[in-house]
């Protein structure tokens, strides 16, 4: 009895683990923007914006396949997070491609 009692522990500890959360992406995209407003787009700041935006999107794409994962189970506050950091993502290939300026 103990033992399937600490396997259905363990797994809604993995799956606990395994949870999307969207406060990586909303905070590399949040530097993403800073770089852009304090900095430039296309000089030597590329060094500092190019990295986390890579890193943000890779971020991501992983919180995606959990979402999925999950069968979107998400709490109210990720779903807030999900549509921040995708408009920080839409914003910041906008800034990218030269469709809004800062």
């Amino acid at each position: 009895m103990t033992s399937s009692s600490e396997s259905v522990s363990e797994r809604e500890v993995a799956k606990e683990a395994e949870a999307p959360g969207w406060f990586p992406a909303v905070f590399l995209f949040g530097v993403v923007a800073l770089v852009f407003r304090f900095g430039g787009v296309w000089s030597w700041w590329a060094l500092l914006w190019a990295p986390a935006f890579a890193i943000a999107v890779g971020i991501s794409v992983y919180e995606w396949r959990l979402v999925a994962r999950n069968r979107w189970r998400m709490s109210g506050g990720e779903w807030v997070l999900l549509a921040v950091a995708h408009a920080g993502c839409a914003a910041s290939l906008a800034v990218i491609l030269d469709f809004l300026h800062y």
